[in-house]
């Protein structure tokens, strides 16, 4: 059996990707006081106020918008709630809403919480709690601003003191998950050793800057003589985002916080190179539907890349406009979309409802939507055509059944085949649900779509993202070729999934990714080699707030031998969250490792009783249990696990092994077998058999399997060594 230190398919190191924000460190402890109003971090960044005194027209619009009241300091102007003393219980919390003089705030179970800020405007306004050290808390009770009461964000949920997603917890807080978006040229300024945040900003809400980059030097240039005589391209070109810039370039900086992403840096300056500084979520179960609709909030940019209009170079503000954040045009009559597509799609021969209804507006059937935050309706920004035929085999939503919700998706499907016909365009929904249910192999017919660049980048960097469920040598090689693609998606998507294949495997492309323009790029081509490097640990550090922060910094030590460092990074991630079991997963690992597998057991049974569900512990521990000669012992862990973990073929091997060391030969041939139907080109299954059939005195049950062996690899002697002695055995 192999040994708990080397193996393959043991303990291994867990490197989570998330959508969190990330944070400057400041070397100084801060101490409990309520952040500035305004403070110019950045000698670019002029506010503003500034930009008013010209662009008057503009700062009107502007005035009142989502962006404005992104962030307010909470006065009689910005509070929109009820503070009269009213009560509300949720979760056997009571929170209590009041005022005191000019202030406001909130009791909850007795103690009292200052209130300096509101967040947000309508449908929702949700309020922020000084929690001291410079943390400021989102309060998960909020304000619905049309039915004009208090209500609860997750109704359903029972969440207590400790949990994430509770309004104390790390979910919430405001510093990390919510104020780079919400106000302009943020840093957070963290502090890991003290816990606690010095948060700076040019300005509290989104305004200018946000948009169109610091705005000193344009300042300076059109005060300068040299501004009466140029021309509208060098007035433009000191600011990031104007009425000339192009398609990407704008959606690149809208999508700086329209995106589900993670922050690489605290480097960005609004200046619009998102890719740099940012890794885009791709379009993946966790967020978004079998058909790439979307199901987690995923602010819109995930969604517009897969869609027609973006490949036919629409862009943000050809339907909103950029200032007051309103619809140019009205979408009830469709005047909006008309103005880009012919008057025929405006007609019930297209739409088959009785025109002038809201069954017949283009938004109803091509954005569908959904409800966040209980009251939050949004738009899915792909454009798609309704698929209810999708909907009948993946469960995927549908426009059609959001309204006729008393019929079968069989029924709308037959529907549009009635009023279209039975053929349908291959598209971006047929590639993403072909993908979802993929199982044993990555299929040539995926790879062409990804070599294909008339396809959405969007929709080719997903499906290169599915390929870390299939490492193998044939994928590795592609993967090595897609990392010096010329789509800066294709190359950030494949050096990401090629940095979680085993070492087995032709990495070779991440070592020219080392070199890459995009620094994104290079973090994820240092995620998965070995070795020191300044500018991933910069990203480490950059991230330490988070659970996952840290233990990426224990993963990225312990790679390098540092395994103190590598303990006492594990440990904060637990600290941070006791029931984060992906990190007392590694920190056993670790125990192992350095001969400390009592403290490894520890470990292993305390994720197995804080989250009873959670197969990857119990396969650990019967490893664990395996190395240390407590066969018997390990197997009922080993079961749990494969139970599970159905699809985990390595830990049926391990198992059958273990049955076959015990001498439960019926045992072991059912796991060998299993682990042979979910892998049947593994030769360490065929060849583990093959020895159980020898020991059993059945030749002629291993013959097979060893014929297998010598058809999947003819030149390796051990196989047809294997294949002569069983012939000879009948």
């Amino acid at each position: 059996m192999n040994s708990f230190r080397s193996r393959n398919s043991y303990l291994k190191l867990i490197a989570l990707v998330v959508g969190f924000s990330g944070f400057a460190l400041i070397y100084s402890c801060v101490e409990d006081s309520d952040l500035p109003e305004s403070t110019k971090v950045e000698v670019g960044f002029v506010g503003g106020e500034t930009c008013q005194n010209c662009h008057t027209t503009e700062t009107n619009a502007w005035l009142g918008s989502h962006h404005d009241y992104a962030m307010k300091a909470a006065d009689s102007l910005s509070v929109r709630g009820d503070f009269n003393h009213v009560r509300l219980t949720h979760n056997e919390e009571e929170f209590h809403f009041y005022t005191e003089g000019d202030e406001y705030f909130v009791e909850v179970n007795g103690k009292p919480y200052s209130i300096p800020y509101t967040f947000g405007w309508e449908p929702l306004q949700q309020y922020l709690i000084d929690f001291g050290q410079g943390k400021l808390q989102a309060l998960n009770i909020a304000w619905d601003t049309e039915k004009k009461q208090w209500f609860a964000l997750n109704p359903k949920e029972d969440l207590k003191h400790g949990d994430w997603l509770h309004w104390t917890g790390g979910a919430m807080n405001w510093n990390t998950m919510c104020a780079d978006c919400h106000s302009t040229n943020l840093k957070q300024n963290y502090f890991a050793e003290a816990d606690s945040f010095n948060t700076t900003w040019s300005a509290i809400n989104v305004s200018c800057e946000s948009c169109h980059g610091p705005g000193a030097a344009h300042v300076e240039f059109m005060e300068s003589d040299s501004a009466l005589i140029a021309g509208i391209e060098r007035i433009r070109s000191d600011l990031s985002l104007t009425a000339g810039t192009s398609q990407k370039v704008q959606i690149n900086q809208c999508a700086q916080c329209h995106a589900r992403r993670q922050e690489m840096d605290a480097d960005y300056d609004h200046t619009g190179d998102f890719l740099n500084h940012f890794s885009p979520d791709f379009i993946h179960p966790e967020l978004y539907f079998e058909d790439g609709q979307i199901k987690d909030e995923v602010y819109v940019y995930g969604s517009f890349l897969q869609s027609k209009m973006y490949a036919n170079g629409v862009k943000c503000s050809d339907c909103h406009d950029p200032h007051s954040l309103k619809l140019k045009a009205s979408i009830t009559d469709n005047t909006l979309c008309m103005s880009c597509h012919v008057p025929a799609y405006n007609s019930p021969s297209h739409t088959f409802h009785k025109a002038n209804t809201e069954a017949s507006q283009c938004v109803s059937c091509h954005m569908t939507g959904q409800t966040y935050m209980e009251v939050d309706f949004r738009r899915d920004h792909s454009f798609r055509v309704p698929r209810p035929d999708l909907s009948a085999e993946f469960g995927t939503p549908n426009a059609c059944n959001s309204c006729h919700e008393d019929q079968t998706t069989e029924w709308a499907a037959n529907a549009i085949i009635g009023w279209y016909g039975p053929e349908r365009e291959t598209s971006t929904a047929d590639w993403l649900t072909e993908v979802n249910a993929l199982d044993d192999e990555f299929p040539t017919s995926l790879k062409k779509v990804i070599a294909d660049s008339l396809q959405p980048e969007m929709l080719r960097a997903t499906l290169i993202w599915f390929m870390r469920e299939f490492p193998d040598s044939e994928n590795s090689g592609f993967l090595n070729e897609l990392i010096r693609n010329e789509s800066e998606l294709i190359r950030l998507s494949a050096a990401q999934t090629l940095a979680t294949y085993p070492e087995i495997f032709d990495r070779s492309g991440l070592i020219s990714a080392k070199n890459d323009e995009l620094k994104t790029v290079r973090i994820a081509a240092f995620s998965g080699l070995n070795g020191q490097n300044p500018e991933y640990e910069e990203y480490l550090e950059h991230n330490r707030y988070f659970t996952e922060g840290e233990m990426n910094r224990g993963i990225y030590y312990q790679k390098n031998g540092e395994y103190q460092k590598a303990m006492t990074a594990y440990k904060s991630a637990i600290e941070k969250n006791p029931e984060f079991s992906a990190a007392r997963i590694n920190l056993a690992q670790l125990y192992n490792r350095i001969g400390n597998n009592r403290e490894a057991e520890n470990q292993l049974r305390q994720v197995i009783e804080r989250e009873p569900e959670y197969g990857p512990a119990y396969y650990s521990l019967a490893l664990l249990l395996a190395e240390e000669h407590r066969l018997k012992e390990s197997v009922s862990f080993f079961e749990k696990g494969a139970v599970l973990l159905p699809e985990n073929h390595r830990l049926r091997y391990n198992l059958a092994i273990t049955y076959q060391t015990l001498n439960e030969p019926e045992n072991a041939e059912r796991s060998y077998q299993k682990s042979i139907q979910l892998a049947p080109d593994q030769p360490d299954y065929l060849y583990g058999i093959c020895t159980l059939y020898l020991q059993n005195n059945q030749p002629e049950k291993a013959l097979q399997y060893a014929e297998k062996l010598v058809e999947l690899d003819s030149q390796n002697q051990r196989f047809r060594q294997l294949y002569d002695y069983i012939k000879d055995q009948l």
